[in-house]
């Protein structure tokens, strides 16, 4: 008989819930008016990159994902949009510089011509948030975990979010950005821009 999955408790997720509450109440109103608009304009870049170049927005939102670790928003926009051209023009991964590792630069080339990632949780969730606003998933990053766990857990004796507990965390995430009258995407980015 296979091993039941261990998820987090209802005393942790409680103290997960007044956590987020108390990072979200923490954020001003310009870390609000910031939080709450961060992810539509992540869109609308996916989605004008999308009928520049041909592609749909999901496309554009892999390739932003994939070059992503180690880099800067600002940076990654800049080396996705330097990846789309040269792709469009049938140049490869070595005509152009980024700002992250080079196997994810050719990951970027790789979405772009016809393969298929399977993505872990927190990067299915990004991609589908900017993509096309899916209010449904949440984008559970570090700094979203450091609000979570704030008092009541270690940091660094977290190595990794198991699948259940993932979504978990989504799930107490989207019940109180329904209390706020939000999307999941939205609160999130308010508590991140509190917390950071």
């Amino acid at each position: 008989m296979a091993k039941a999955k261990k998820g987090l408790s209802n005393y942790k997720l409680n103290k997960i819930k007044k956590n987020l509450m108390y990072w979200y109440n923490q954020a001003s109103k310009e870390q609000i008016n910031n939080g709450e608009s961060w992810y539509n304009d992540a869109h609308n870049f996916c989605k004008t990159r999308a009928q520049i170049f041909g592609v749909s927005p999901k496309k554009v939102a892999e390739v932003v994902s994939a070059l992503s670790p180690q880099n800067k928003w600002e940076r990654n926009l800049i080396d996705a949009d330097a990846v789309l051209c040269a792709w469009r023009d049938g140049d490869g991964p070595e005509a152009v510089k980024v700002c992250t590792f080079n196997s994810n630069k050719e990951k970027a080339f790789n979405i772009l011509n016809g393969a298929v990632v399977n993505w872990g949780p927190k990067t299915a969730a990004f991609v589908s948030n900017i993509s096309h606003l899916d209010g449904e998933r949440v984008t559970i990053d570090r700094h979203h975990l450091r609000a979570c766990f704030s008092g009541l857990f270690d940091m660094n004796k977290l190595k990794s979010l198991t699948d259940l507990k993932y979504k978990q965390i989504e799930a107490a995430t989207l019940e109180l950005a329904r209390v706020k009258g939000l999307q999941g995407y939205k609160f999130q980015a308010v508590v991140w821009e509190s917390i950071r």
